[in-house]
């Protein structure tokens, strides 16, 4: 992509601080449930998980120790290789503000959103948890822990030129740990934690096994970063790094301040900021537009581009306690509950806590002291994570050991539809796979169509329009994206906007039916149900279509539609047809039957889209946890786009173009939907 040749609107970088809170229906395989490893590699489940079955919530906190908390003058860390990492470390202090004596537990966050922005939030306390976006946090420097934080290779003050999470970045990580071992104000026992990047860097730097690591703490982490984020049934989605790399790139050069306030430094930052600036040309715009080139190993899962930057990939090296906590409806929403599957079998302790909302909102909910209780669900994060390294770190007998191992956010179930429930593990144990069937009638049955039956179409859009440059000064990076099939209206726009397009609400955000009537999706819904549903973990929806276009893809959303027609999202799906194989060992299966395809993405195994021939396209539909209520109704929404959650690459676009695919549902091509169903009685 050329520096000075793309046409630009100015995209606003606006409401910083809130980002930074920011192939078949397979035959059975197995006579048993299952579990995804290493990013969709087969492990059995762990039978001692049931050890954990009669565990409770309880609020946990206690009384300061240190009357305040102050920061040390900022430091930077001389790496191997001579390059810089920008750190400030805050301690417990005494009335006076002096640095109390002695050593203690740290807590590590590494991020790419500058450490001086996280410690002005600290100094505000505009969070509950600001060590978790890496600045500092009294409530837990008060109470006997050192905070560092540290800006990762590439970004803020440190030195490097930035390729987010890439293999330099996280060698450097190690190198943060190992100075932070050789402080004399360090005790020894270390924990990770962070939201969003810096989540994702407490689990790259846990899976180095540096022995002074004792715990983690992440919250709302990715997982996979081509499947789960960027590659989304191999479409790009271009909302959310439309928003996400002008951000990570403008903070990293916003370093006037910083000079201003540590002018001893002020060669160092201003000669790092220059480095920062050259990643434009180095890093940012080659990835975007090789990306929407449709380049091998940037628009394809293939070489290690996106396995390097996926926890996934390693998470089975994870030896410490560690504890996930993710969003409903979070722009990781897929990855969450695979991380706490990878650990389950490695690590003693580990939990997972799914709050409810997008992004922004998972991590405002999961800290409101008010919302979060043990009456409502959970406590809030900050006392979570207090319990959590009070028990790993300082060694203190707190109960974090035998808190429940899964608890999420259940859509539909409690009083007024907001209530948490906890289970022994993830998928739920209970859970058993129903299939459903689209009928030429409209209708959604767990009744196969015996006779032929109607078939129907869904049409191609006008292609999403982004475009990429720089601003005028030269030192940042512009984005805008123009999403033209009516999916700014609806839950995945919140989603995949970070949760900022949720901050302004409108009724789509929350009502399927205003984007549904826009793209003219095909709805197939049960009658009436006579009693209520639990769905609990992924789905999977198997549709047999054809083309008139050698590119195609399809869109899914599930949907709760309640007596008076309002249809809830519960999750969404997006898939290529030319990414339609699925490997069979790394899929998951309950009780034999696929409910979580595992396509590859690669270019070799790619199938070409032939006009007017029928294929199976299984498509993964992220997981959830929703009651549908008796009397209300189950729809499945099917669709040629969803151009909030991935937009095709500019060849795959040309091909598309104009393209009308059609659904079939008879007995030789039976488009279907399979469920996990959990007993009702399991919700207590």
């Amino acid at each position: 992509m050329q520096r000075s040749t793309q046409g630009v609107r100015a995209f606003a970088l606006s409401s910083l601080a809130a980002v930074l809170l920011t192939a078949g229906i397979t035959s059975a395989l197995a006579a048993t449930t299952t579990t995804l490893g290493t990013r969709g590699s087969l492990n059995q489940a762990n039978p001692a998980i049931t050890a954990n079955a009669n565990a409770a919530w309880k609020d946990y906190s206690r009384a300061e120790e240190y009357p305040k908390a102050v920061t040390l003058p900022l430091q930077f860390i001389t790496m191997k290789n001579g390059q810089k990492l920008a750190v400030l470390v805050s301690v417990p202090a005494d009335a006076k503000g002096n640095p109390v004596q002695g050593a203690f537990p740290a807590v590590l966050t590494q991020t790419a959103y500058r450490i001086d922005l996280g410690q002005l939030l600290g100094s505000f306390a505009v969070t509950g948890n600001t060590l978790l976006v890496g600045g500092k946090d009294e409530f837990m420097i008060k109470r006997g822990y050192i905070s560092v934080a540290v800006d990762v290779l590439g970004s803020g003050m440190s030195d490097g030129q930035g390729a987010l999470l890439g293999a330099a970045e996280q060698a450097a990580y190690g190198e943060a740990v190992e100075w932070v071992t050789r402080q004399p104000w360090f005790n020894g026992n270390l924990g990770l934690a962070g939201t969003s990047y810096l989540g994702i860097t407490s689990l790259l730097t846990a899976e180095q096994q540096n022995p002074a690591v004792k715990a983690v703490f992440a919250q709302v982490p990715m997982g996979d970063a081509y499947r789960g984020t960027v590659g989304v049934g191999g479409l790009l989605n271009a909302q959310f790094i439309s928003l996400w790399l002008p951000l990570t790139q403008a903070l990293s050069v916003q370093n006037d301040i910083a000079k201003s306030l540590h002018p001893t430094f002020a060669t160092q930052i201003d000669a790092a900021n220059q480095e920062h600036i050259a990643a434009i040309d180095s890093w940012y715009l080659p990835t975007v537009g090789n990306s929407l080139a449709g380049m091998t190993g940037y628009a394809t899962d293939d070489g290690d581009f996106w396995s390097t930057r996926s926890p996934l990939e390693k998470a089975a090296a994870i030896k410490v306690p560690t504890f996930i906590v993710g969003g409903s409806n979070d722009i990781f929403q897929r990855d969450e509950p695979l991380l706490y599957e990878q650990l389950k079998n490695k690590v003693t302790t580990k939990l997972l806590l799914i709050v409810p909302g997008a992004h922004l909102q998972a991590v405002m909910n999961a800290q409101n002291d008010e919302n979060n209780s043990t009456a409502n669900g959970a406590p809030a994060t900050k006392f979570l994570m207090l319990q959590w390294f009070d028990q790993y770190l300082r060694g203190m007998e707190v109960g974090a050991a035998s808190l429940p191992n899964v608890t999420q956010y259940v859509e539909g179930y409690g009083i007024l539809g907001k209530r948490f429930a906890s289970t022994t593990d993830w998928p739920h144990p209970q859970a058993k796979p129903q299939r459903y069937y689209l009928r030429g009638n409209m209708k959604l049955t767990t009744q196969a169509p015996f006779l032929p039956e109607a078939s129907h179409t869904i049409a191609e859009p006008k292609g999403a329009a982004i475009t990429y440059n720089v601003s005028d000064t030269g030192k940042t990076v512009q984005a805008k994206v123009t999403l033209n099939d009516g999916s700014d209206c609806s839950s995945s726009y919140v989603q995949w906007s970070l949760g900022i397009g949720g901050l302004l609400p409108k009724l789509c955000y929350t009502n399927s039916n205003t984007v549904e009537k826009a793209q003219k999706a095909l709805i197939y819904q049960t009658a009436p149900l006579t009693e209520d549903m639990y769905i609990n973990g992924p789905m999977q929806a198997d549709i047999w279509m054809s083309a008139t276009n050698t590119e195609a893809a399809v869109a899914v959303r599930i949907d709760d539609v309640d007596v008076w027609g309002n249809a809830t999202p519960i999750s969404t799906g997006l898939q290529s047809a030319s990414h339609r194989v699925v490997d069979t060992s790394r899929s998951r299966y309950i009780n034999g039957v696929m409910v979580q395809p595992w396509h590859p993405f690669t270019e070799a195994a790619k199938l070409a889209v032939v006009p007017g021939q029928a294929m199976l396209v299984p498509v993964e539909v992220f997981p959830a946890a929703a009651l549908i209520r008796k009397g209300h109704k189950l729809r499945i929404a099917i669709s040629a786009s969803n151009q909030a959650q991935g937009i095709w690459a500019t060849p795959q676009q040309l091909k598309a173009n104009g393209n009308v695919s059609t659904i079939y549902n008879d007995p030789s091509r039976p488009s279907s939907l399979v469920l996990p169903l959990v007993p009702r009685s399991a919700l207590k």
